[in-house]
Parts: C-alpha cells; structure tokens; sequence
C-alpha cells in the first residue's frame, strides 16, 4: 500500500496583487510566499495540491501557475506540473488548479477546458494511478468551486458530480463549496442575527438562504445544504446520523474535526467549514485516521489568504 496526501487550499486570487504591473513579466504580478507557507506547512508537501482561485493563472503562456509552480520547487517543495480546469457558467478566469507531484503519481488524463474535445461532465477530472500501476487501478481528483449566487446552482453543480460516487473508482472531490452540509456541527448560526444581518444587507445574505418564495421570505431563515446533502446525505437528528445522499462521505465529519476552514471575519461573523473534501466509499476506508487536519496559519495576523488548507491521506 501507498499513502497519497491530499490538499485543498482556496489561495485568494492566486497571489495576485492589485497593482498596475499584474499584466505580467516574470511571475512579477504575483506573490507566491502565502501559498510556499501553506502549502509546505509541516514539511508536509502534498502529492496532489489542488488549488481554488487561480486568478489568470492561464494568461500569458500560463506564467501564474507555472511560476507558482516554480515558487514551491524553490522552497523545497515538489516538483509540481500544474493542470489549469474552467469555472461553469462564465465566472471568469479564476479557475481551479491541480498541482501533481509526477514523480509520486502519473498522470493518465487531465480534461483541459480549452480542449476542443472538451464535455462539461469531464470538467476540472483528473484520471491518474501511482507509479507502476495499470489502468485497472486508476482514481479520480476533481476540483470544484460552488457558485457564489445561489443554492440551486450550487446543486446543480453537485449532481454533475454523480457519477464519481460509484464505488468502482476511488475518486476524491475537493472545493469551496460556498456552504454547509446539514448538521449541528456545520450549522449556519447567524442567518437571522441582525447584529450581522441588518435588513438593509438580505442582498448579501441572500446566496446562503434556502429560498423561500411568498410570506417565508420574511424569515426565519434556514442554511440552503442542498449541495453537499445531495453528495454525502441529510442530517436525521432523531437518529444522529446522516440518511440518503448519493454515496460520498466528508473527510472532516468523519475525523470528527469541526474546525472552520475561513480566517476570521472583521465584523466578528461566523466562520464556516466551506472547503471540504468528499470521497467514495473505496477512499472513505481508505482514509489514514487522524491524517485530517486544518491548518492554521503561523502568524494569525498574516493568514496569507481568506482560507485555510484541509488535508487528507489515503491508502491506495
């Protein structure tokens, strides 16, 4: 058996920096030491590092990723080939990328975007298997990002990612999910706090509503879990355990680790576990106990990003 460690980690912007010079020379538009720290946090450089908000990291001959690639080689890190995905519905180009270590894992296929191939259920996958391994012993790594606008995107976007549930290929699924599952553990608690949620502000709280037409718009107002409920079950609280869902479980629930994966907010808002990694059964048992972690930054006042980094080690 092979240990592979896994990583998500949303870099804000991707190291852009919000400065006349971002358009490009050299990897000068970008700042790479937040994702050096994270990502080598521990000495504990992932095989596979998937990473949100690549912010242009394919302009310019693909000088964003490719130079963050270089920045963590030159910090000691892993040799990384970078794999640029896309975004649904015209985001924009802050897309996902997947870091892999091809020393530790080959790469079978990678479904680029811009492909003239391309399919939308092939969106963000990764096909790979460990060094010396056949096509019968592939997995799967997807990156995803849930939509910012609102919850029925936001399932939308999960039930395209059926299909990796089948327990014949161990596949992982890791993002920003822009929200919650059900559960006392992951519960939204402020939606109806109006220290937080002025009336003046339902524009802004309004994506992480479940949306309620007529009279209910007025509240109180519920969590939209559909998403990752749709993925790993619903919360029974008479049975204290999860029903349903399509056969996915989460690396977080299931260390028992709660931690929330956002830096604190200025106004004192709540800090949710929005980044999340979700496996099918064959890796659900295949996960290293105590392997989960979230990883905290080491100077609490430079986070380095609106994130932290979630990790996860399985056996394969």
């Amino acid at each position: 058996m092979t240990e592979i460690d896994f990583a998500y980690f949303n870099f804000e912007h991707g190291g852009l920096i919000d400065e006349e010079d971002r358009f490009y020379s050299s990897g000068r538009g970008y700042r790479f030491d937040g994702l050096v720290r994270v990502a080598g946090d521990q000495g504990r450089w992932p095989h596979i590092l998937i990473m949100g908000e690549g912010d242009r990291y394919g302009y310019g001959g693909g000088e964003g990723m490719w130079e963050a690639a270089a920045a963590m080689r030159a910090a000691g890190g892993r040799a990384y080939v970078p794999l640029l995905g896309g975004l649904p519905r015209e985001w924009g180009p802050f897309a996902p990328v997947i870091f892999v270590d091809a020393q530790s894992v080959v790469i079978r296929r990678w479904h680029d975007p811009r492909s003239p191939d391309f399919a939308a259920r092939f969106r963000n996958l990764l096909v790979a298997t460990l060094p010396g391994r056949g096509d019968d012993e592939v997995f799967r790594v997807v990156a995803t990002h849930g939509d910012l606008y609102g919850g029925d995107m936001r399932l939308a976007d999960a039930q395209a990612l059926r299909r990796f549930a089948n327990p014949a290929v161990p596949s992982l699924i890791a993002g920003d999910w822009n929200c919650v599952p059900s559960g006392p553990g992951w519960e939204d608690r402020e939606l109806n706090d109006p220290r937080f949620w002025p009336p003046d502000k339902h524009w802004a709280r309004a994506p992480r509503l479940l949306w309620q037409h007529g009279p209910a718009q007025a509240g109180p107002h519920s969590p939209d879990t559909r998403a990752l409920d749709y993925l790993i079950g619903w919360w029974d609280q008479a049975r204290g355990c999860r029903v349903g869902g399509i056969g996915f479980f989460d690396a977080a629930e299931m260390a028992g680790d709660y931690t929330p994966t956002q830096t604190p907010a200025r106004d004192g808002r709540q800090r949710r576990t929005i980044d999340r990694l979700i496996v099918n059964k064959p890796w659900a048992e295949a996960i290293v106990p105590g392997s989960y972690q979230v990883h905290q930054p080491a100077d609490p006042d430079q986070p380095n990003s609106d994130h932290l980094r979630v990790s996860v080690t399985v056996r394969a």
